[in-house]
C-alpha cells in the first residue's frame, strides 16, 4: 500500500508544476476599484438615516444588541433616535453633521460621532451659559415636562390654561375631540348621563342662600282615619275635625324637610344676611376656588416630574453625585473634566432605552471639542 502511495504521488507533482507555472504566466484580470460610497440620506417616510445599521454595530453597546440591529431590518427595541445617529436626542440647531430632522425636530446626523459632538457642546453650553450645573437643571432644559396646565399670567391677571396637545391632533381643542364629548355625555361604563343637575340638600346653606320658591313640598304621608272610641275616653283625645278626619300636626324634620325654609310654618328662620354671614365662614370646597366654583382643578405634571427626577438621578449616580449637587463638567476655562465621560454615557443610556452610546465614542466627542475662544473665556458664564 506505501508503494502505491508513492507511485500516485510521483505522478501528480509533474502535473502540478506544469499547472503552477501556466498560473503564474497567465494574464489576471484587472478589478476596478470599488466605488466610493453614497453620502448617508435622511428618509422623512421611514424617519430614518440610510447607514444607522452600519453606524449602530460599530459603536452603540451592548454589542450583541448592537450587531444585532444592525443587521435586522426594523428590530423592534431600536428608539428613534438610533435611527437618526442621534444617541442624545437632540433638537435640530443646524449642528455641524446635521441632514434632517423628523416631525418632532429630532436631529438626523450623518454619523454618531456627528451626535456625539453636539452633545458635548450642548452641555458646555448649558453648563457655561445658561449656567446649569446640577443635574436636575441640566434635565429640566435637555428633557422638559410636556404638560402644561396653566401657562404664563396674562396682562389682566388671569392664568391662561395652555393647550396639552398639538394643534395638528386637536385643532378644535382637547374639550372638543369625539372622545371627550363621549366621556362628557356618558358615565364610567357606556351608560348616557341624565340631565338632572347638582343635588342640593334643603337644609344646607346653599338652599338658603339660592330660595326655595321652585321647590316642590314633599308628599305628607296619609294617615289612615281613627277608628271609633268609647265615650270613657272622651275628652282625651283632640277635637274631631268637621271634615271626619282626625286633626295632623304638620310633619316637620326629617318627614318634611322642605317645612323648614318655610318661612309662613317656622318664625324663627334666621334672616337672610345672617345665612349669607354663615355662608361665608364656611370652608372653601377646595383650596384657592370660590365657594360656588365646582369646576375640576387643572391636572398636574406628576408623570413629567417623576421622570425628570429619574433622569437626573441617574446622570448624577453616574458621578457619584445626587441631583442636586454640582456636577463640574467643565473647568473655568471650558476644558472638559473627568465626570463629563460617565455623565454623557449615562444620559445616552437614558435617551435609547435598550441600546447606549460606547466609551470610544464619548471619548472621541470629548478630544475633538474645541477650546473656547479668549473672549469667551474672558465673559462671564
Amino acid at each position: 500500500m506505501l508503494l502505491n502511495a508513492l507511485a500516485l504521488l510521483a505522478g501528480l507533482v509533474p502535473q502540478a508544476e506544469a499547472g503552477a507555472e501556466a498560473l503564474l504566466h497567465a494574464k489576471l484580470p484587472v478589478v476596478a476599484a470599488p466605488a466610493e460610497s453614497a453620502p448617508p440620506r435622511f428618509d422623512p417616510a421611514t424617519r430614518s438615516v440610510s447607514n444607522w445599521h452600519a453606524q449602530t454595530g460599530a459603536q452603540l453597546q451592548p454589542r450583541a444588541l448592537a450587531v444585532t440591529a444592525s443587521l435586522a431590518e426594523d428590530p423592534p427595541y431600536v428608539a428613534r433616535c438610533v435611527r437618526l445617529n442621534n444617541g442624545w436626542c437632540i433638537k435640530s440647531a443646524r449642528w455641524p453633521g446635521e441632514i434632517g430632522a423628523d416631525a418632532e425636530g429630532h436631529t438626523a446626523f450623518a454619523t454618531l460621532d456627528d451626535g456625539a459632538d453636539a452633545a458635548a457642546s450642548l452641555l458646555r453650553r448649558y453648563y457655561r451659559d445658561y449656567g446649569r450645573h446640577t443635574a436636575l437643571a441640566i434635565v429640566r432644559r435637555w428633557a422638559p415636562a410636556e404638560c402644561r396646565s396653566i401657562a404664563a399670567p396674562a396682562r389682566s391677571g388671569r392664568p391662561v390654561a395652555a393647550s396639552a396637545v398639538s394643534a395638528t391632533l386637536a385643532p378644535r381643542g382637547l374639550g372638543r375631540t369625539l372622545r371627550a364629548r363621549f366621556l362628557a355625555t356618558h358615565r364610567p361604563g357606556g351608560a348616557p348621563r341624565g340631565r338632572a343637575g347638582l343635588r342640593v340638600q334643603p337644609w344646607s346653606p346653599l338652599a338658603r342662600m339660592a330660595g326655595h320658591a321652585g321647590r316642590r313640598r314633599a308628599p305628607v304621608p296619609h294617615v289612615a282615619t281613627l277608628q271609633p272610641i268609647p265615650d270613657i275616653a272622651t275628652g282625651l283625645t283632640a277635637p274631631a275635625d268637621p271634615s271626619g278626619q282626625a286633626t295632623r300636626r304638620p310633619a316637620r324634620g326629617v318627614a318634611d324637610p322642605a317645612a323648614l325654609l318655610d318661612r309662613r310654618t317656622d318664625r324663627r328662620v334666621p334672616s337672610p344676611e345672617r345665612m349669607v354671614a354663615e355662608s361665608a365662614l364656611l370652608p372653601a370646597i377646595a383650596t384657592g376656588l370660590p365657594i360656588l366654583d365646582l369646576r375640576l382643578p387643572a391636572p398636574l405634571c406628576t408623570g413629567d416630574e417623576v421622570r425628570i427626577q429619574a433622569y437626573a438621578a441617574r446622570i448624577s449616580g453616574s458621578a457619584g453625585l445626587k441631583p442636586g449637587d454640582d456636577l463640574d463638567l467643565f473647568g473655568p476655562d471650558g476644558a472638559p473634566r473627568a465626570n463629563l465621560a460617565p455623565v454623557m454615557l449615562a444620559m445616552s443610556a437614558v435617551e435609547l432605552g435598550t441600546l447606549r452610546a460606547g466609551p470610544d465614542l464619548v471619548a472621541g466627542a470629548i478630544a475633538r471639542l474645541r477650546p473656547l475662544t479668549p473672549a469667551a473665556n474672558s465673559a462671564a458664564p
